[in-house]
């Protein structure tokens, strides 16, 4: 019994070490559908991701942060969010949390209380 099993095993890897092809073939109708796709996405403008918000308060004081934060990192992205009755000042575009979180060490060192916020960025 044991040498049967042995010898169907054998003959059972060699049958799936043989090469095997595969062949993709594609409809016109897909290929259509993935051009139609294509041109849709470049009409987003925004979609869901990340940024670091480092500032949250009064309107004078959160001008003043956005001008510090902007001599350190001149080329991060900046917007200032107002939802009453706070001043928000939020940077960055990351389409991961992971991207933020790496962008958030550097970050703390100089904003302490940064936080990173689920929100909508937009496709640069």
């Amino acid at each position: 019994m044991t040498l049967a099993f042995i010898a169907f095993w054998q003959y059972n890897l060699s049958a799936q070490s043989n090469d095997a092809t595969v062949r993709i073939e594609s409809s016109a109708h897909i290929d259509q559908m993935l051009a139609q796709k294509k041109d849709y996405n470049k009409t987003i403008e925004k979609f869901d991701g990340f940024k670091i918000q480092i500032y949250y308060g009064s309107e004078k004081e959160c001008y003043k942060v956005k001008e510090e934060f902007t001599s350190l990192y001149p080329d991060m992205h900046t917007s200032i969010i107002f939802s009453t009755p706070q001043w928000k000042l939020q940077i960055g575009n990351y389409r991961t949390r992971l991207e933020a979180d790496h962008a958030m060490v550097n970050i703390k060192k100089e904003y302490p209380g940064a936080i990173v916020l689920a929100t909508e960025i937009e496709i640069e």
